[in-house]
């Protein structure tokens, strides 16, 4: 199970997990697992969309025609102690008890962690009956923060328009898996339609901005479930829509920013498996699990940007379902 998330946190965390999460979770059946990943994987989902959607600008004011900045952002959003665990109700799911005998319970979600074991059990009382041991998140401890961050490139174009590009190559993370980041956003300075606002001690712009990170895992060598082609993949989007403000001042300026953001994750768990334990034994299953997250929201930013020569520095915090601390390192003109 825990392969599943750290395709979600690969580019956020360093993280550890179990070889054996995913085989466990399939031995209780593939619907029952199917639902449980649903909701184990939603804050997850969540949590990738907000931290992508941060990190798109530092000033209301876009560059001159093919002036250039280059840097590099850093996101750190943080957990919200309400989504580090979910309700698992057994009324919900098909022949599932828990081995305590109570019908619902607070479960840790990806982001959790179990103070103690819970197991349940599938087809209590038959002769099929097994126990299995729920999975804790992607870490040893509850999750308070998530990181990320790659490389963002600015240029200016025609008309007080700016395209912004940011991208982390293909890469090798960690074991078999592989990480890959882009996006593109358009920021345009609206202070620059009427002359008389040109005026104002502030810039006003909008942007719009969209994220893609996909994932890719090799669980061929990993899983100990017999089986051909067993792979996890990620396909995460976000978008941005926001409205910007900042002041011009020559070294140090304050910017903020009020927006929208939406976004959809795809995570899916690939290949074919063949059940080792319980009541479904020998079964073969192809491509079990298939987890769709979506989330929206409104966010409100505030920063502030200090400006030496070429060089530029940034700091800022988000409001939003995820609040996000953002910096920035770059250099330009």
């Amino acid at each position: 199970m825990k392969k599943l998330t750290v395709l979600i946190f690969l580019c956020l965390s360093q993280v550890t997990f179990s070889q054996t999460d995913i085989d466990q979770i399939l031995e209780i059946g593939v619907e029952n697992a199917q639902k449980f990943s649903e909701d184990y994987f939603a804050p997850a989902g969540e949590a990738l969309i907000n931290n992508m959607s941060n990190g798109w600008y530092t000033t209301a004011k876009t560059k001159k025609l093919w002036h250039f900045e280059v840097g590099f952002v850093g996101n750190l959003s943080f957990v919200r102690e309400d989504k580090q665990s979910f309700i698992l109700n057994v009324v919900e799911y098909d022949n599932l008890t828990f081995s305590n005998g109570q019908f619902s319970q607070s479960v840790a979600s990806t982001l959790g962690n179990n103070t103690d074991n819970i197991s349940v059990i599938i087809n209590e009382g038959q002769a099929s009956e097994l126990e299995v041991v729920l999975p804790d998140g992607i870490g040893s401890s509850v999750i308070k923060s998530l990181p990320s961050g790659f490389i963002q490139a600015s240029m200016g174009l025609i008309k007080s328009t700016e395209v912004k590009i940011r991208v982390l190559p293909r890469i090798k993370a960690v074991e078999d898996a592989e990480i890959q980041l882009y996006g593109i956003a358009f920021q345009h300075e609206v202070t620059d339609w009427v002359y008389s606002l040109r005026r104002w001690p502030v810039k006003l712009a909008a942007l719009i901005g969209y994220t893609n990170v996909k994932g890719f895992y090799d669980l061929n060598a990993n899983t100990g479930v017999v089986g051909t082609d067993q792979e996890v993949r990620l396909n995460s989007n976000s978008w941005l829509l926001t409205t910007i403000v900042s002041t011009k001042m020559p070294v140090f300026n304050f910017y903020g920013g009020l927006g929208y953001y939406f976004g959809a994750n795809n995570a899916d768990l690939l290949g074919t498996y063949q059940i080792q334990n319980g009541p479904f034994t020998s079964d073969e299953i192809t491509d079990p699990i298939s987890v769709k997250t979506k989330t929206k929201g409104v966010k409100a930013t505030l920063g502030a940007r200090a400006t030496f020569g070429v060089f530029k520095a940034n700091l800022d915090y988000t409001l939003q379902n995820f609040n996000n601390l953002s910096l920035g390192l770059s250099f330009g003109w």
